[in-house]
């Protein structure tokens, strides 16, 4: 029995490929859900704004989700205060990172690729490695840790394409166990924890941060959900143009 909603083994996911991707209609609950989030977490005003064009859900063997399921019941019995809103104060968060395929760039393109280079695929297959922190971006505001946001924006601003094919972007949304969240304004670029009694950093805006950002110091606390693909809106034809367009090709003459 699957442990999870997110398990490979859960029946309504399976699939005799085994697929990491399920790729949710634009109808599906958690389709809306997720193009919601993402709309309305892209704050920067100057930033070009794009459309959402799919979203896949991350699906993970039962063996990677119980240490995450493990620790958030840890974590939820820890806490003091009863009215949470989701289990161990769950929050569904964006990251950003390299892609150097293209999955997710089509409905069917669901198959992980094996190069090294490719971050998303890697954390995709073993989740995420708080020991990768500052390995692309030496500066890290909180210090040794996973960061991630629910400003899509800014999650953007480390989404990077390595092949030259690819036409649109990606985002990982993640489950990520936030419990007790430490504020911070200020800048603590030694941090590798959380404060004593505290899950995770919440770093708010209004001092150092523009936009806000949650870090957290364990590989336990912290799954990816879904993947994000946005770019441009599609190029629509219009209905009369498409019309002339076929009628013009059936009475294009045949060679001779």
């Amino acid at each position: 029995m699957a442990i999870d909603d997110f398990s490979l083994e859960h029946h309504k996911h399976h699939s005799p490929r085994k697929a990491r991707l399920v790729y949710l209609e634009p109808t599906d609950e958690e389709y809306l859900q997720l193009e919601n989030c993402f709309q309305t977490g892209w704050k920067h005003p100057d930033k070009r704004k794009y459309s959402v064009r799919g979203v896949f859900k991350v699906l993970s063997p039962d063996e990677h989700l119980e240490p995450y399921l493990n620790y958030r019941s840890a974590v939820e019995g820890s806490l003091p205060y009863k009215s949470l809103q989701s289990p161990g104060n769950e929050c569904l968060l964006f990251h950003g990172t390299n892609r150097a395929c293209l999955l997710g760039e089509e409905p069917d393109n669901v198959r992980l690729c094996f190069l090294s280079e490719c971050s998303l695929c890697r954390i995709i297959q073993r989740s995420f490695d708080v020991s990768k922190c500052g390995s692309k971006h030496k500066f890290t505001r909180f210090g040794t840790g996973i960061y991630t946001t629910a400003c899509s924006s800014k999650a953007d601003d480390y989404s990077f394409n390595g092949s030259e094919n690819a036409k649109l972007r990606v985002l990982l949304v993640n489950r990520v166990v936030v419990g007790r969240p430490f504020k911070k304004r200020r800048n603590a670029t030694t941090f590798c924890r959380a404060p004593a009694g505290y899950h995770s950093v919440i770093g708010e805006p209004g001092e150092d941060l523009n936009y806000e950002e949650t870090v957290v110091y364990s590989n336990d606390a912290i799954r990816p959900a879904y993947l994000v693909v946005y770019g441009d809106p599609p190029v629509k034809i219009e209905k009369h143009k498409f019309r002339t367009f076929v009628t013009s090709l059936f009475k294009t003459p045949l060679a001779s």
